[in-house]
This record gives C-alpha cells, structure tokens and sequence, in this order.
C-alpha cells in the first residue's frame, strides 16, 4: 500500500510504467533484493479529481516476489476517532533529506483526527510519502491505520484507514495470487 501520487501521478502522464520495490533497503544494502512491479491500483477519487481524501493505491507485486512469505505481513485495521487520539503513532519511510536509501522512524499521538485524514506532527519529508501510519498492539504486532501522503508546517498528513479504504486494499489484496 501506497500514497495514490506515487503510481499515479498526474503531471508526469499517468499510471507509473515500473516501480522498484526493495524491502528492508538500508542505504545500498538491499538484504532481500528488489523487484520491479508494473500493476497497481487506486482510487477513482484521485486518479479523476486529485482528491487528496483519496490519495491512497497498491503496488501489485509480481507472484515471484512474496516478501510478506518470508519476512511477516504488515496489517491494516480500521480504529475509531476515540481509539486513535488515544494511541501513539508511528511512521517509518525513506526521507528525502537523510542518506540514500535509510529509513527513519518517529513517533507521536495524532494532533487531528477526521473521517478521511489523520494529522500530526510526527517528523517527515520529501520521499516518505506512501509509508504507513502504524499502530504496535500489546502483542506486538503492527496496523497500519494510515498512509502518509502530506507535509505540511500546520502538521503532516495520511490518508485515514477508514471503512471503505480498509474494504479497498483487502479488494487488491484478494488479485494478489
């Protein structure tokens, strides 16, 4: 899962022809190699009106390049305006404005919870977008409940994982063999 601007991006002519993903990258080590993904998906929203409400997509990777097979799937859940302004969040990407290739964690409650978007002051920037606004359960496991798409000085942004994009991502999840 994706920020919609990453495959789609409307002044570059449209859908992406191919998308290098390189899971656990760590500057140019690449510990489980990489994959080139050419099938995605988003939303009617964003691709026809830029709506940032919906700026959310998949990468379809390749059949050959089950990541989660090896290295554990990364959930998604659909939490409650209560339950998330009562939960820490957390964000890990890739920004712009460190090394190459590092990937940077920080975490912090939300400042702004609505139906569509979370806001918060959790440090980002330019290339992180895309990376999940995640919640660690007691057992330690991980939901995403966001995907960053936004910086903003008033305060970052993701698109909220609500009912319909959690019933969207399990829709491309399923065309996944």
């Amino acid at each position: 899962i994706t920020a919609g601007h990453c495959v789609y991006m409307h002044n570059q002519g449209g859908w992406a022809r191919q998308i290098e993903v390189i899971p656990g990258r760590n500057g140019s080590d690449r510990p489980y190699r990489s994959c080139i993904a050419t099938n995605y998906r988003s939303t009617l929203g964003w691709i026809n009106n830029r709506d940032r409400n919906f700026d959310y997509a998949a990468i379809l990777l390749p059949e050959t390049a089950r990541y989660g097979d090896q290295l554990g799937w990364f959930g998604y859940t659909v939490k409650s305006d209560d339950e998330l302004k009562a939960l820490t969040t957390n964000l890990s990407g890739y920004p712009g404005d460190k090394p190459s290739g590092t990937q940077w964690f920080h975490s912090r409650q939300l400042m702004d919870v609505d139906d569509r978007v979370l806001t918060y002051d959790t440090d980002t920037a330019g290339g992180q977008s895309g990376a999940p606004v995640w919640i660690r359960t007691q057992d330690g496991s991980r939901y995403g409940v966001g995907i960053h798409t936004n910086g903003d000085l008033a305060g970052n942004s993701a698109t909220r994982i609500n009912q319909e994009v959690y019933n969207n991502i399990a829709s491309w999840v399923a065309e996944v063999p």
